[in-house]
């Protein structure tokens, strides 16, 4: 959907205004390219509640294929509105997931930014590229995760488990899960957790934020390449064959 962050923000405090269970996804061009080949993602993006575009390619593709602009709404600055709606209406925030302590280290930042947020997190269980913990001692670790998350009964869950994990694993797990709502956030508590470097806004205004994530990690060069050239690459060939 083409929205603003405000809309959104305003849409999700309804959900939770009247106790309606609802999940975030933030696709972006690599995940909608992953979706093309995986099932599981891809009725997991279609079955979200609020879909929000992430990414300046998804732009390019609504204007080259339906002449109409998207709004890009990067994923951590929705995540950021959320916090600050948690901290001033007293809701409950779980974050689950994250490479090595980084949800920890996210809950230490945001509780000394945010005094009266009530936070908890856990880093979950290490899964496989179907969402499925790899082991029995993972599965353990999913289940106790599970069982602090609904003890706590978090207004919103934050899940960061990395594309296309995150958004199978809410997908699949929404129903057991005693929650608000959830969002999948990817990277975001890296950002949060200082442990990656933002980009300049005037280069992300630009749509140059691959360029800045190569500089800053160029291990993610193939993922890169993907949102760059290869999605474009796709879009141009689906109009061309539609077209035809």
């Amino acid at each position: 959907i083409s929205t603003s962050t405000k809309s959104v923000l305003v849409r999700i405090d309804d959900f939770l205004s009247h106790n309606r269970k609802f999940y975030v996804v933030t696709p972006n061009p690599e995940l909608v390219l992953m979706a093309q080949t995986n099932q599981s993602l891809k009725i997991a993006l279609n079955d979200a509640d609020l879909p929000v575009p992430d990414g300046k390619g998804l732009n390019f593709a609504s204007k080259y294929l339906n002449g109409k602009s998207l709004n890009i709404i990067p994923g951590r600055k929705l995540f950021s509105g959320l916090i600050n709606i948690a901290s001033e209406k007293n809701l409950r925030v779980f974050l689950l997931g994250g490479l090595n302590n980084e949800a920890e280290l996210t809950e230490a930042k945001l509780r000394a930014e945010h005094k009266n947020l009530k936070i908890k997190s856990s880093k979950g269980p290490k899964l496989d590229k179907n969402a499925v913990p790899v082991s029995e001692i993972n599965r353990r670790i999913e289940k106790d995760a599970v069982d602090k998350i609904n003890r706590f009964a978090p207004d919103l869950l934050f899940v960061a488990f990395q594309n296309p994990k995150q958004e199978i694993w809410v997908h699949r797990n929404l129903d057991r899960l005693k929650i608000g709502g959830a969002m999948c956030v990817g990277g975001t508590f890296r950002y949060v957790a200082g442990l990656s470097k933002l980009p300049p806004e005037w280069l992300s205004d630009l749509g140059l934020e691959w360029l800045w994530r190569l500089i800053t990690e160029p291990k993610r060069i193939g993922r890169v390449l993907n949102a760059v050239f290869v999605f474009p690459w796709r879009v141009f060939l689906f109009k061309i064959t539609n077209s035809s």
